[in-house]
């Protein structure tokens, strides 16, 4: 998946942009302006507004001499997009005009640059670090979202398989149409994402004001193989983010979260731990996924060591070794084409024909994700207290088996699949969460998935469309006595694209 993270960067900055261009571009002239009877937006246009214009193309020019950070970068952008509003604001009757829009031509590539710029810079950690790039990025993301649009009415999480695998635009699209408007839908989602990690980012991570009224998890069997070492989460009891966790810091929109008390929730001990077999802990020995690099499997730079989350570097040592460049002092993460509601589109479509010309076709007995299958111990602690933690702030669980194609699911595969429904059938019975069973859904439909075991984009609208018709769901019901749309709006290229045909 890191590929596709680096193919698809110019693709999503490009439509990002081109959102922003249009604002800039279709601006209304000045007699609309000052019909509008608004004082302010009257003011925004001057009598001359080519004046204005060049004296924001002259300011933006002083200011790239000098940009180094993405803020600075981003200030650029600004000088130039007031630019590009002015020059569209002369009439087509100035004798200008024409000189003006060539100008505006040069002042549009110089504001794709700006972003570009800021782009590289990276994105500003709103948390410190937890040594995760993705759960970085989606915690910044997140915030964001949550302090522009308010906490969504629906929390999409998981692994890469639920990154890709749900888009939540054309969820709320959909449950508008079932007779659910308004409601507010966020996919954070997480490469590597196993059970342990998505109860630590739910019980732990998440102060209140940030938490959602139904949780999706969709999900498979790998995020519950307590047989497997699980390396994102060693990797985020090592990290400076998971010592603040320790000393009661929450990821919150609040200036600085107050420390949490463990006596105030005995639910907020933790009990997660890294737990690795002989099997599962010497990775070499074994014989890699049959996809290309499983976002599911990062390999770190040096093997994390097993350990409880007690065991950790105290956290001012911590705190003291991440890497502090930004005013928040937390550092940037790369940015990824995740877009403004935590979902990833992937265009990719699986076609075994080609696919297997490039990677090897590995059996489900040779698969280390199967390998020391084990469906109790520390990531079923973990979905035990994650549910409990719900049950205690009403937030209703949805559980997703998300589907998997015919050439994954070989005969091994299905035996361990068979296992993973009955134990999620067990817990549903048990009444810890709504079960929802995708796994055959379309596994003769490759096209449908970007690999053996992930969706694209167009099973992602599939499946969004799939749930918001389950009448298993317990959606909430819309807070809005109006029905008035309050989420962002619909990027047409990431719900209305229709795949090509089936290969």
């Amino acid at each position: 998946m890191t590929k596709l993270f680096t193919s698809r960067a110019g693709l999503v900055i490009s439509l990002s942009l081109g959102t922003l261009l249009s604002c800039c571009i279709g601006s209304p002239g000045p007699q609309s302006i000052s019909q509008a009877g608004n004082g302010e937006a009257a003011a925004a246009i001057p009598a001359d507004p080519w004046h204005g214009a060049i004296s924001e193309a002259n300011r933006a020019s002083q200011l790239a001499a000098t940009a180094a950070t993405a803020v600075q970068w981003q200030q650029v952008a600004g000088a130039w997009g007031r630019s590009l509003t002015l020059l569209q604001a002369i009439p087509v009757d100035d004798p200008r005009y024409v000189f003006s829009q060539r100008k505006a031509r040069e002042y549009q590539q110089n504001l794709l640059l700006a972003y570009q710029k800021a782009d590289q810079q990276g994105l500003p950690r709103a948390f410190p670090a937890l040594g995760s790039d993705v759960l970085d990025e989606q915690v910044s993301l997140y915030r964001a979202y949550v302090a522009a649009q308010g906490p969504p009415d629906v929390l999409i999480v998981g692994s890469s398989r639920s990154l890709q695998g749900v888009d939540p635009q054309v969820l709320q699209q959909a449950l508008a149409v079932e007779g659910y408007p308004s409601l507010r839908v966020y996919n954070f989602s997480v490469n590597g994402a196993t059970a342990q990690v998505v109860s630590f980012v739910t019980r732990q991570l998440l102060a209140t004001d940030l938490h959602p009224r139904l949780i999706v998890w969709a999900e498979g069997s790998r995020a519950f193989n307590s047989g497997r070492f699980d390396r994102t989460f060693a990797e985020i009891l090592t990290s400076p983010g998971y010592a603040a966790v320790q000393e009661g810091t929450r990821l919150t929109l609040q200036a600085q979260a107050p420390p949490a008390s463990a006596a105030e929730d005995p639910a907020e001990a933790s009990v997660e731990t890294v737990e690795a077999s002989p099997e599962t802990a010497e990775d070499a020995e074994g014989v890699e996924s049959s996809e290309p690099v499983d976002e599911d499997e990062p390999e770190p730079a040096e093997e994390p060591e097993t350990q409880a989350e007690g065991v950790t570097k105290t956290p001012t040592a911590a705190l003291e070794n991440s890497s502090v460049t930004t005013a928040a002092g937390y550092g940037t993460v790369p940015l990824t084409p995740i877009n403004s509601q935590g979902f990833l589109a992937v265009n990719d479509q699986f076609n075994p024909a080609v696919y297997y010309r490039r990677f090897p076709r590995v059996r489900g007995q040779y698969d280390d994700a199967y390998r020391a299958f084990r469906l109790e111990g520390v990531q079923t602690q973990s979905l035990a207290a994650m549910t409990q933690f719900l049950e205690s702030q009403g937030i209703p669980l949805v559980f997703v088996n998300l589907p998997l194609s015919n050439d994954y699911l070989d005969r091994v595969r299905m035996g361990y699949e068979r296992q993973f429904q009955r134990f999620l059938q067990t817990w549903a019975n048990q009444g810890a969460f709504t079960l929802v069973d995708r796994l055959e859904e379309w596994r003769w439909q490759s096209h449908l998935f970007a690999d053996p075991s992930h969706v694209n984009r167009y099973g992602a609208r599939e499946m969004a469309r799939l749930l918001a018709a389950d009448s298993r769901i317990p959606w909430p019901q819309p807070e809005s006595p109006d029905g008035a749309d309050n989420s962002t709006e619909a990027e047409a290229e990431s719900s209305d694209a229709s795949p090509p045909a089936e290969e």
